[in-house]
C-alpha cells in the first residue's frame, strides 16, 4: 500500500483519530443494536409484538415520551446495517481464532533451498572467500576455517544483524536456546523442543541445527551464552522473532470497508475493461489480459512485435491501489499498448474478504504451475515475458525465476522484499516495530494488521523459498536484462543494505536508487517510473 509521503509527515495522532472513526464503527453497532432492542424489550415481552417493533422501527408508548430517543432508537436501516456490522465481527473474530493453528510452510524437498538461504546469512558482508572451508560447495552448509575475532567490523556487524531477531535484549544476551528456537523455526517450522521429540534415532536434525550454531558464533567472534542475566525488565521485553509460529495478530475492521473497497475494485475493473483488458480464470485463479490486435507470438518470436509484460501487485487493496501504473501500461504513449499484458490477481493480499481463496493464498508450487499454464495457454511460453514486480510481488516474481527463468526474458523489481529476508528489517518494520509515524501507523493497520494480509504473512511465509539469491538472476549484472528500483526512505525494507548487497553482488549497474521516495512512490504515485520501466523492458 502506498501513501503519498513528504518531507514533513502529518503527525501520528492523525493517523490515530482517522483509523479510530473507521474502527469505532464496530463498537459504536454493537451498542445501537444493544440498545435498539433492549430499550423495546424493556417494555413489552410479547414474541410477537416484539419482533413487530424490531423490524417496522415502532417504539413502546413509554419511550416515545422521551422524542430524542424515540427518534434515535427508530432507524430501521441504521438497525439492520449495525446488525450486519455485530454479526460481521462475530464471524471476522472466528476466522482471527482459525488461522492462529499452525501450517506447514516448508515443503519436503526445500534442503537446498535452506542450506542457501542460511548460508547466504553466513557469507553475506564477509567479502574473502579464503576464510570458508568449503567456499565452492553450495550443496552443503558454509564453515568457517576459524572464528573471527571479537572486534573484527564484520563479526560486529553479524552480531548486530542477527540480534535485529531477538527483541528487548543486547546481542551479547543471546543464549543457546534461543538461537536454537530461531533456528528450528527457521528450518523446521517448530520449536526446538519439537524438534529433539520428532528427530531421528539419528538426531540429524539436532546435529544439523548445532552445526549451524557452531558456524554463527564462529561468524559473530562470540560464543552464546548457556543463559544470560537479565534484569526483571529485560526478562519480560525478551522476545523472539518466529513469524509463523507467534500469534497472528488482526485489528478488527468494519464489513463497511470491505464492500467500499471491493466496490472500487470492480469500478476500476470496470473500467479497464473498457480499454480492452479482460477477466480471465485459470485453475480457481483470476487474472487479468490484455492482448493487442494484430499482436502475434510469430512476430514476437522474430523481435517484430514487443513481447508480453506480466505485472505482479503486491500488498494492499488490489487493482484500485495500482490504477495509475495499470493505466501506464495500457497507454505507455497515450496509444494503445503494442504488447500484451497478465495480471494475476491475488485475493488473499488486496481486501478481497469475498473470494473463496481469501484464506488460502497460493504457495510457490501452485503459483509456478498455475502462472505457467496462463503463458501456455496463450502460447506466451513460445516467446518469453518480461516480468515487473512490486513489493510483495517481488516474492512471486522469485518464485517464477526459480522454477521457469527460461520464460523470463527481462525483469524489474521494484521496491524489492526478496532480497536478503535472513536480515530482519523486513521482518520487525512492517510486524513488529512500534509504530512511530504516520505511514507506519496506517500501514500497520491497513496493511500488515488486516485478516488476509496477516494469515499470508504470519502461517503461509515461508522465507526459504521467498528469498532471492542474486545468482537465480539470469544474467544479474546486466542492466538491459535485470533493474531493481529502490527507494532511500522506504519504511518496509532497508533500501541502503538491499543496495549494499546487490553491489556486492555484482549488481551495481542494475540498481536505481532514490534517496527520497518512500515505499510504493516509485510505482504508484503521481511521479511514478513506470513508463521508464517499460522502456527498459521493451527496448532493443
Amino acid at each position: 500500500m502506498s501513501l503519498r509521503m513528504f518531507k514533513r509527515q502529518p503527525p501520528k495522532l492523525l493517523a490515530q483519530f482517522l483509523v479510530s472513526l473507521l474502527w469505532g464503527i464496530v463498537p459504536l453497532s454493537w451498542v445501537y443494536v444493544i440498545l435498539y432492542v433492549g430499550v423495546r424489550m424493556a417494555h413489552e415481552r410479547r414474541t410477537g409484538v416484539l419482533l413487530r417493533m424490531l423490524l417496522h422501527g415502532t417504539m413502546p408508548r413509554e419511550v416515545l415520551l422521551r422524542p430524542w430517543l424515540a427518534n434515535f432508537l427508530r432507524k430501521r436501516f441504521a438497525f439492520f446495517w449495525a446488525s450486519l456490522e455485530v454479526c460481521f465481527s462475530i464471524y471476522y473474530r472466528h476466522l482471527v481464532r482459525r488461522i492462529q493453528g499452525r501450517r506447514r510452510t516448508s515443503s519436503p524437498n526445500s534442503h537446498t533451498r535452506i542450506i542457501r538461504a542460511l548460508g547466504m546469512s553466513v557469507v553475506d558482508g564477509l567479502d574473502d572467500d579464503s576464510l570458508l572451508a568449503n567456499p565452492r560447495d553450495t550443496q552443503k552448509f558454509p564453515k568457517l576455517k576459524e572464528a573471527l575475532a571479537r572486534d573484527d567490523p564484520r563479526a560486529i556487524a553479524f552480531r548486530k544483524e542477527m540480534g535485529g531477531w531477538f527483541l528487548g535484549i543486547r546481542p551479547e544476551d543471546i543464549t543457546r536456546l534461543d538461537v536454537l528456537n530461531w533456528l528450528a523455526w527457521s528450518i523446521f517450522d517448530k520449536y526446538y523442543d519439537e524438534v529433539v521429540l520428532f528427530d531421528s534415532p539419528k538426531h540429524e536434525m539436532q546435529l544439523f541445527l548445532l552445526d549451524v550454531l557452531h558456524t554463527f558464533e564462529q561468524r559473530r567472534g562470540l560464543r552464546f551464552p548457556d543463559r544470560a542475566v537479565l534484569s526483571p525488565i529485560e526478562e519480560k521485553r525478551r522476545r523472539t522473532m518466529m513469524l509463523t509460529l507467534d500469534p497472528v495478530d488482526v485489528h478488527t475492521r468494519p464489513l463497511l470497508l470491505y464492500i467500499l473497497i471491493f466496490g472500487l475494485n470492480r469500478a476500476v475493473h470496470a473500467v479497464l475493461n473498457m480499454y480492452g483488458m479482460r477477466r480471465m480464470r485459470m485453475h480457481g485463479i483470476t487474472y487479468l489480459l490484455y492482448m493487442p490486435p494484430g499482436w502475434s507470438v510469430e512476430a514476437a518470436c522474430k523481435g517484430e512485435a514487443l513481447r508480453p509484460v506480466m505485472f505482479l501487485h503486491g500488498l494492499g487493496l488490489g487493482l484500485s491501489e495500482y490504477v495509475l501504473p495499470l493505466f501506464t501500461m495500457l497507454r505507455p504513449n497515450g496509444v494503445p499498448a503494442s504488447y500484451p499484458i497478465v495480471v494475476p490477481l491475488q485475493p488473499w493480499i488486496s481486501y478481497e474478504f469475498f473470494s473463496p481463496r481469501f484464506l488460502r493464498p497460493w504457495q510457490h508450487e501452485e503459483a509456478a504451475n498455475v502462472v505457467r499454464s496462463i503463458l501456455e495457454l496463450h502460447q506466451f511460453d513460445k516467446c518469453k515475458v518480461h516480468v515487473l514486480s512490486h513489493s510483495m510481488g517481488t516474492i512471486v516474481h522469485t518464485w517464477f525465476l526459480r522454477t521457469w527463468s527460461s520464460l523470463i526474458a527481462r525483469s524489474v523489481f521494484v521496491d524489492p522484499v526478496c532480497f536478503q529476508l535472513w536480515e530482519p528489517h523486513i521482518c520487525y518494520r512492517f510486524l513488529y516495530k512500534p509504530t512511530e509515524s504516520f505511514i507506519e501507523f496506517v500501514l500497520r493497520y491497513f496493511v500488515a494488521r488486516e485478516l488476509g494480509n496477516a494469515n499470508l504473512l504470519m502461517r503461509y511465509f515461508d522465507w526459504t523459498a521467498n528469498v532471492l539469491v542474486c545468482d537465480d538472476i539470469p544474467e544479474h549484472h546486466d542492466p538491459k536484462h535485470v533493474r531493481v528500483y529502490l527507494a532511500g526512505a522506504d519504511t518496509v525494507l532497508n533500501a541502503w543494505r538491499v543496495q549494499h548487497l546487490l553491489k556486492r553482488s555484482g549488481m551495481q549497474d542494475v540498481i536505481h536508487y532514490d534517496a527520497n521516495l518512500h515505499h510504493g512512490e516509485l510505482i504508484m504515485a503521481p511521479g511514478h517510473r513506470v513508463k521508464e520501466m517499460l522502456d527498459m523492458l521493451h527496448a532493443l
